[in-house]
């Protein structure tokens, strides 16, 4: 059987490094990855020559050169682009993400578009749970087509949300878009004691995590199924959730506790509850991950306590264990001294420039002033100590089956109709519900793909899908795509965004970060 050729993008990452190896290791495809020339990557590059020889073609270069990306796409036949910038660098360095993260979908995009066999290229993009936006235990649930908010000053997002909208449109014959859920890897823990972005995660935001494992697998899945005529054609053209399931649903907060329960110790030994930011966070609980794992069947092959079983067998975190006594001393030494990184809400309390900061995660001074540092006196949802909601409450909220179609947002239309039924009432509907109207004045129904136009409340007038706005919850790309964000007046017209925005948010607050906000904690 000839051997189909795959571009893997991020082959360094975690999640793109797993698709490589695993369906490499299948012997069925020729892999061709594209990296940046650099020492670490020159070393990778030998390493995978060495274990794949004639089969694999290194290609050193930048994504945000046409060139080295028409280059690489050039005899492919899968595209997984899997390669970004992501916190904290890009918080640190929005530039870089921008070219990457954006830049880089939208050539290797246009490259594929541009090639002879467009037709026969697949391209999957992987993007992020972080498009959505924060979310709380009053609407934990989210599913493909909510609305996109993107958290103040999370510049990956903004060109994750870009280049999805890009690759959508794109009028490729066959893409996908996957966004992917908090990932679990083996360096997870170590990785992420470096910068103040580890203050970032909300007690009690509800994440359903996956892992690099399981998302290698996904990928291999997809790949492997798309030769053998398994995976049908209906797979194309759509967005997809990754995430674990069910035995992956937790909060912010159980995540620090299996975490720091490796050490024997619990979030109280190590933090105080004001360390962390209270809102403008994001991830969630996937209604609809089952989805794509009834396409693709991963989430069952590595869960949430697999993985921290994992690696609490590694030789590392078994001498972590001796930590146990000295958990105040591994405070002071190993995480208070974060509270001077720029990243971190510590940093911003002492730093008037930062100012908007506080207001963006917190709320106010005020409001984190009221969080202080005595754990008896905060609520944890997942321990049963928010008013009206037991522990018992929580467990069985983390069920898909007790979810009633109430408490999963409205996307503006009727959205139990399939694709091939959506008309031009469907569109007046979502316009409307977007604060904006339907301009076209004819839609054909069941044509989800062919663009229409569109116009926002504030007369911002546009192109789009059907399918764009309708099941991926984008809207204007002027107003609503950010940076700079202005969802404070947005919410205020636009009912798909308030009936999520308020949960964290009140209708008195004015805020506006404009789109160089990220210069307050850049290094001159």
């Amino acid at each position: 059987m000839e051997k189909k050729t795959l571009l893997v993008t991020g082959a360094s990452g975690n999640m793109g490094s797993e698709v490589l190896k695993q369906t490499m290791d299948t012997g069925r495809v020729k892999g061709v990855v594209l990296l940046r020339k650099k020492p670490a990557n020159e070393k990778l590059a030998k390493k995978l020559k060495k274990k794949y020889g004639d089969d694999i073609e290194i290609i050193f270069g930048d994504l945000s050169k046409k060139e080295d990306c028409v280059k690489a796409v050039a005899n492919a036949d899968y595209v997984f682009h899997c390669a970004a910038v992501i916190p904290p660098v890009s918080d640190h360095h929005p530039e870089l993400a921008m070219g990457t993260n954006y830049i880089g979908a939208c050539n290797l995009c246009d490259a594929i578009k541009e090639n002879p066999r467009a037709d026969k290229i697949k391209f999957i993009e992987i993007g992020t749970v972080a498009e959505y936006g924060n979310r709380t235990y009053q609407h934990p649930w989210g599913r493909v087509g909510d609305p996109l908010i993107v958290s103040a000053f999370d510049f990956y997002a903004v060109t994750k949300l870009r280049a999805e909208r890009h690759i959508i449109e794109s009028g490729l014959r066959y893409w996908v878009s996957l966004r992917q859920s908090g990932i679990l890897y083996d360096n997870f823990m170590m990785a992420n004691l470096h910068d103040g972005l580890m203050f970032h995660t909300c007690w009690n935001t509800p994440i359903e995590w996956a892992t690099a494992r399981s998302s290698g697998l996904l990928g291999k899945n997809l790949i492997i199924g798309d030769m053998d005529g398994t995976l049908p054609e209906e797979f194309w053209r759509r967005v997809y959730n990754i995430g674990n399931g069910e035995a992956a649903r937790v909060t912010g907060y159980d995540t620090f506790a299996s975490g720091f329960g490796l050490m024997g110790a619990k979030p109280e030994d190590l933090f105080k509850p004001d360390w962390n930011i209270a809102r403008n966070f994001h991830c969630m609980w996937y209604y609809d991950s089952d989805v794509l794992d009834n396409y693709l069947h991963f989430q069952s092959s590595e869960t949430y306590q697999d993985f921290w079983d994992h690696l609490g067998s590694k030789f590392f975190y078994r001498l972590w264990k001796l930590g146990k006594p000295f958990k105040k001393l591994i405070a002071k030494t190993m995480i208070m001294p974060l509270f001077e990184n720029s990243n971190s809400p510590k940093y911003w309390l002492n730093h008037p420039e930062c100012e908007p900061r506080i207001n963006a995660f917190f709320g106010s001074r005020e409001e984190y002033n009221k969080i202080g540092d005595d754990w008896n006196n905060y609520q944890v949802w997942s321990k049963g100590q928010i008013p009206g909601i037991s522990k018992e409450d929580f467990e069985a909220s983390k069920k898909k089956e007790n979810v009633t179609r109430d408490m999963l947002l409205s996307h503006g239309f009727d959205d139990t109709k399939s694709d091939k039924d959506i008309d031009i009432e469907d569109c007046k509907s979502a316009a409307e519900f977007r604060g904006g109207k339907l301009l076209s004045e004819k839609v054909k129904k069941g044509d989800v793909y062919t663009k229409v136009k569109w116009c926002c409340h504030q007369g911002h007038e546009f192109e789009a899908s059907p399918y764009l706005i309708l099941r991926t919850g984008h809207w204007c790309p002027e107003c609503c795509q950010p940076a700079p964000w202005n969802y404070d007046e947005l919410a205020k017209h636009i009912p798909f965004y308030a009936q999520l925005y308020y949960d964290t948010h009140t209708k008195e607050e004015s805020n506006f970060y404009p789109a160089d906000c990220y210069k307050d904690i850049v290094k001159k």
